[in-house]
This record gives structure tokens, sequence and C-alpha cells, in this order.
């Protein structure tokens, strides 16, 4: 028998994940990055993230990462995406949207109450999560 109700606080890997997956789901959204297409001269690229991880105490998180060395290139084409990430106060939809297993207070054989992971079964989501914002 389960109970209902259980929320664990996100871990560092569990938000890792579920950026990676906004990230991923925007990226292939983008009619440039399709796998039939080819570019011979690679990519370059900057990322920005900015995350504000909320607990006891807001702390931020800024940071840059510089992609490879650029091509010239006259044939260049751009991506430009920025993934806005809502506060989502229900943490296990956070879970949810990038299929991360959810904690769950069950009982085991002896009726003690112990923390089980169900596993939902991964959303496909097109174009990223709601409250997203493609720039050109």
């Amino acid at each position: 028998m389960e109970v209902d109700e259980y929320v664990e606080g996100l871990t560092g890997e569990e938000i890792i994940n579920d950026v990676l997956d906004l990230i991923q789901a925007k990226l292939r959204g983008d009619c440039n990055l399709r796998e039939t297409d080819a570019y011979m001269g690679g990519y370059d690229g900057k990322i920005t993230i900015r995350l504000n991880l909320h607990g006891l105490d807001t702390e931020k998180i800024e940071t840059e990462i510089k992609i490879a060395a650029p091509v010239d290139d006259p044939e260049q084409k751009t991506v430009d995406a920025e993934v806005a990430i809502p506060l989502e106060p229900r943490l296990n939809v956070v879970r949810e949207r990038s299929g991360q297993d959810v904690p769950t207070l069950a009982k085991d054989d002896e009726g003690r109450v112990v923390v089980k992971k169900r596993h939902y079964a991964r959303k496909q989501a097109f174009g990223g999560a709601t409250g997203d914002v493609l720039t050109d």
C-alpha cells in the first residue's frame, strides 16, 4: 500500500538532468539540427546558464560555456534558442517531465515505511516545456 503526498527536495543531479532534458527538447525542435543535416565545418557557440535554486535561501548559478572555435563559413546557419525554466513548486512534476524516478513512501512486507522510486513513462516533448521562448 503506497502513501501519497511524499516529496523529497530535488538533488543537484536531478536538476542537471531536467535542465539537460529541456535544452535537448529545444534543440531537437530546431529545423537546422535534423539528423539528415551535416555541417562539415563543425560548430561553435556559447551556452549561458542562469539558475535560481530555491531552498532555505535562494542560491544563484551563472556560468557561460564556450564551445569549440569559430570556423569561417559563408553558409553558416545560426541556432539561437532560449529555454526559460519557470519555478515548478511540485517537485515530482520536475522529475516526471524529465523521465526521472519519483520517490514514494510504501510499506514493505513487514509493514515498515520505506522510500521507493516510481518511474513514469517519459512524455515526448516537442518544442520543450511551457514557458520556453525561441528567439531568432
